[in-house]
């Protein structure tokens, strides 16, 4: 059974991440208003008449990863506390959200290392993150569903 203590500390750190997750919305629609203005913070803007197409598709890549990414943080959270409610630290309905959320962060990483190509700079780099985190993720999600099954076992047991 879950104690006190650790229902408080999983509370407590979901109320932090949730804090987090609202920040980084926040700063990333500053930097894709940045990306078009050139303001907040973007140190040049987009110059959308060289490699258009390619710019099209990398920005609506970056956009589409960012908002998922952050739509699935949200719902990770959501759910864990709603399963704290239920007193259940690993509720079911968090393992599809997590596969997603190791999909979405391949795609994003790649993106957000490679910005310079909305400012005119050719060929994709990979590094280290963009595969390491997301097989991080994918790791932690198969432990999670473990865990998951493991308690809906454990409840049709008793």
């Amino acid at each position: 059974m879950m104690t006190n203590k650790t229902q408080k500390n999983i509370r407590l750190c979901s109320t932090i991440a949730f804090v987090l997750c609202v920040l980084w919305a926040v700063f990333k629609t500053f930097v894709f208003i940045g990306l078009f203005t050139g303001w907040g913070g973007v140190s040049e803007k987009v110059v959308w008449s060289e490699n258009k197409p390619t710019k099209i598709v990398f920005f609506v890549a970056y956009l589409l990863s960012t908002v998922t990414l952050i739509g699935l943080c949200f719902r990770i959270l959501f759910n864990t506390m709603k399963g704290m409610r239920e007193r259940n630290a690993f509720p079911q309905n968090n393992v599809k959200p997590l596969f997603w959320l190791a999909l979405a962060s391949f795609t994003y990483f790649l993106c957000w290392m490679n910005q310079p190509i909305l400012r005119g700079t050719s060929g994709v780099h990979f590094q280290g993150a963009n595969f390491i985190l997301p097989f991080l993720l994918l790791f932690f999600a198969f432990m999670y569903k473990v865990a998951a099954d493991a308690v809906e076992e454990n409840k049709l047991t008793v």
